[in-house]
């Protein structure tokens, strides 16, 4: 008795003790995360000695400090986190020496999350250096997991953080719980999407998707449909991420624990994809949920995005609005990233020439200009290098008129890459459906054979046997007919794909000669509006097919009775004319070129709810898939 009584005693507090971490725990899952914070801590403050704790007590003080953590970052407090480790690193031995590595790392991926990026460095280098105490996969899959986030901005530790990624994700495969691969694939499908390799991004994101939606994993479903809209929104397809965009939301909407973070995101993605699409009027709404759930976090974490998005749409206002959004943009210009910084400058450098402020837009566009070119990749910020060439035109710095038509050229050739990879993809998928298609209709086919054997050989000793036999062959000859009809359709597709891959070769072929003509290429690197004033309509329209070779052909057989002027207000559409600079190379009224758009819209059968840039983008999107779809297809 006297021996179950000491027992009990010593047992008493490792209980206790547990479920202390049971509530906190519980009380995490529900929001209530101050509670959680004063379970985790004290839980965490209670002095042992690390040789007498048993494997799983030392991964439960572990674990609590990684769901500290985690509870901080829930509650949109980064830097209180930070004041929190240090305090439980000072008041416990256990890490300072035997899972000090786990607290460097832990303590690393907190600082990441603030503004103190050198410093988190720094912090998750010392962590992958020291030893691991009773190492298990769950916490090697923790410092990988931790030192890729870490250094997923580093352009120097791209290699390392793909390692990394594939490191944890092979560690995921031994640990018992995998909630946290989900997250591993999605970042690493972003480093696959910033290095180029955006098929494997694609299939990551996608699988992501799918696993946190078996898993039930809100959290795991939210952070995929970010990654799928940004996606998206890199290859210049808001339709798609849209789609995507929207799921977000009504994930969100149903989330118990509040996340100010992911929710932030959820809104500046619909945001953007609106401002994409042209719906500008929703776009303030979703901004100012936003900056709501942003007041709280750094200002890389979110509002730097709401300030980008806001401040963009607010210069397109009226004086007072363009004076809130130029403060807005500029704070980005100072504090953002240098894709943001590049987004704001160039948004600023538009404003200061509608207003004819030359000084600070040259101020401006040196900015954007040295951003732009000391980048090691083109940057994608669909920049409107048309009125910034006509400026330096009229200021006569034909330097700058130089370095920007280069800048162009670099964004149109990686735009125009991007697009051929999003073609590939999409003809590798519509392939592999088709030859699913085809394989599970052939297995079906063969398995009702099987079926139909079966019966005529059970026929056979009924009285009926040859009725049934003879209805069995006529089906079997059925589905014979079907498989061969099936296989010549297959062997006729190949066909055409193989002749649309020779004509699509022959293009670029051509293309290729064509760019190699250094008259060519200064025609092609000047060409501009401008040139239907300056060299008449006849060189206009032989630049023009060289950029767009299809247009043409495309739009006369959707319009077999288009006008020549009809023709010329299409293709300066393409080229991003409004109807005043329309009015200006046609020699014609502004009012002129309204009653223009709307015969022609008349003409074509569009509806006053689309714009006509949606029947010219219509066009040019049928264009590309035709003549690229095909060659990708057979070469993947």
């Amino acid at each position: 008795m006297l021996l179950f009584v000491v027992s009990m005693l010593v047992c008493f507090p490792c209980f206790a003790n547990d479920d202390l971490y049971s509530r906190a725990r519980s009380a995490q899952r529900g929001g209530e995360y101050d509670v959680a914070i004063e379970h985790f801590r004290s839980f965490l403050a209670e002095q042992v000695v690390c040789d007498e704790l048993g494997d799983e007590q030392l991964f439960l003080r572990i674990e609590a400090l990684v769901q500290l953590m985690n509870t901080y970052q829930s509650k949109g407090e980064p830097e209180a986190c930070i004041v929190a480790l240090d305090e439980v690193y000072g008041s416990s031995p256990l890490f300072q020496k035997e899972c000090l590595r786990d607290f460097y790392s832990v303590k690393g991926y907190a600082l990441s999350r603030t503004e103190r990026m050198s410093e988190a460095e720094q912090t998750m280098t010392k962590a992958l250096t020291l030893p691991l105490y009773r190492a298990t996969p769950e916490r090697y899959f923790r410092d990988y997991a931790y030192a890729a986030a870490v250094f997923y901005n580093n352009p120097d530790y791209q290699k390392e953080v793909i390692h990394w990624c594939q490191e944890a994700l092979q560690q995921a495969q031994a640990c018992k719980n995998t909630s946290g691969a989900q997250w591993v694939k999605a970042m690493l499908g972003s480093l696959y999407k910033k290095n180029g390799h955006l098929n494997n991004a694609l299939d990551l994101f996608q699988q992501s998707n799918e696993e946190a939606a078996m898993r039930g994993d809100d959290l795991g479903i939210i952070n995929s449909l970010h990654a799928l809209t940004d996606l998206f929104l890199y290859w210049d397809i808001p339709e798609y991420a849209n789609i995507y965009a929207s799921k977000a939301l009504g994930v969100e909407q149903r989330m118990t624990a509040e996340n100010p973070m992911v929710s932030a995101q959820t809104y500046i993605n619909k945001g953007r994809v609106l401002y994409r699409l042209g719906v500008k009027d929703s776009v303030a709404y979703y901004t100012a949920k936003a900056r709501e759930l942003c007041q709280t976090l750094p200002y890389n974490s979110g509002m730097v995005d709401v300030d980008l998005l806001h401040g963009s749409i607010m210069t397109e206002g009226d004086a007072d609005s363009m004076a809130i959004g130029i403060e807005e943009l500029e704070l980005v210009a100072k504090q953002g990233t240098s894709m943001n910084r590049a987004k704001a400058y160039h948004q600023l450098a538009q404003t200061y020439l509608r207003q004819h402020d030359s000084r600070r837009a040259n101020a401006v566009l040196d900015s954007l200009y040295t951003l732009l070119s000391s980048a090691d990749s083109p940057m994608n910020i669909r920049a409107d290098y048309a009125p910034i060439l006509n400026h330096y035109i009229r200021t006569k710095n034909y330097g700058r008129v130089e370095g920007f038509l280069e800048l162009m050229l670099r964004e149109e050739q990686a735009l125009s890459e991007k697009k051929l990879n999003f073609n590939l993809i999409e003809s590798v998928v519509d392939l592999r459906t088709e030859h699913q298609r085809q394989q599970i209709k052939i297995q079906q086919l063969r398995e009702a054979n099987q079926r139909l054997w079966l019966l005529i050989g059970i026929a056979i000793a009924v009285v009926v046997a040859l009725v049934v036999v003879v209805l069995l062959i006529f089906q079997k000859r059925r589905f014979t007919t079907q498989i061969r009809r099936a296989e010549e359709r297959f062997a006729l597709l190949a066909q055409e794909l193989n002749q649309t891959t020779i004509e699509k070769e022959k293009i670029a072929q051509d293309i290729k000669e064509f760019l190699q003509d250094n008259d060519n290429r200064q025609e092609m690197e000047t060409l501009t509006p401008f040139i239907l004033r300056e060299s008449g309509e006849t060189k206009f329209r032989q630049c023009f097919e060289l950029l767009y070779p299809l247009f043409l052909h495309r739009l006369r057989e959707r319009v077999p009775s288009i006008t020549r002027r009809e023709e010329l207000l299409s293709m300066l559409i393409v080229l991003k004319q409004g109807n005043k600079e329309i009015a200006e190379l046609l020699a014609i009224a502004p009012r002129s070129v309204l009653m223009l758009r709307h015969r022609f819209r008349q003409k074509i059968g569009m509806t006053t709810e689309y714009p006509l840039e949606n029947f010219i983008d219509d066009i040019l999107e049928s264009n590309d898939q035709a003549a690229d779809a095909p060659n990708e297809s057979q070469k993947q």
